[in-house]
């Protein structure tokens, strides 16, 4: 029973703010979406927009960037919810000729948020309902690598109300103190908010 209402009450709140969503000037589309994944029977909710901070590499060609996007998401499998940021590192620099590396070894990030830092280390292994796919907010890349991170909902909320949000990769950074970090470059923290709304349930 506990179940069914809490799908109740996500449609309804999904529909709600997809009418606000649809009411705002400047709006970009729905605030979240929800699915039942065909294959593992699990319900998701993703939010409707990532955060996607990039890194500028015109040294190597005009308006050229590296770009990597966090979505957040949630998972109930059978009742147990679990909430996710799922990242994607891209470019526009295709580097399939060159043999250089689309992303680095470590996708362990580091966000710098309000003064704070969180640090994120993938999973080991992505779930089967979090394959990289287009109601996941996959990027419309050439190619682009995947990497899935465990968070809290306390973290995802954090990271919706931080004025100031970089992100380095974490690998590189303790290398070299110096490493640029990669800027804020698609601002989905509305869409992160509504998304913490929609999964507040206690």
């Amino acid at each position: 029973m506990a179940r069914v209402l809490r799908s109740i009450f996500r449609r309804a709140a999904a529909l709600l703010l997809g009418v606000g969503a649809t009411a705002c000037a400047g709006s970009t589309g729905s605030l979240l979406s929800e699915y039942l994944d065909e294959h593992t029977g699990a319900h998701v909710a993703v939010v409707g927009r990532p955060l996607t901070f990039a890194l500028e590499r015109s040294t190597l060609a005009a308006n050229a960037r590296d770009y990597v996007s966090l979505a957040a998401a949630e998972v109930d499998r059978s009742g147990h919810a679990q909430t996710y940021l799922i990242g994607y590192f891209w470019s526009t620099i295709d580097r399939r000729k060159s043999g250089a590396a689309l992303a680095p070894a470590d996708l362990t990030v580091a966000l710098f948020a309000d003064g704070r830092w969180l640090r994120l280390a993938p999973e080991s292994k992505i779930p089967d309902d979090l394959a990289a796919r287009p109601q996941l907010l996959a990027p419309h890349a050439a190619a682009a690598v995947e990497a899935v991170y465990r968070v809290t909902p306390e973290q995802l909320r954090y990271l919706g109300e931080s004025r100031s949000l970089i992100l380095h990769i974490a690998a590189a950074a303790e290398d070299d103190p110096d490493a640029e970090p990669y800027a804020l470059w698609t601002d989905g923290r509305r869409e992160l908010k509504a998304f913490n709304r929609s999964i507040a349930i206690p």
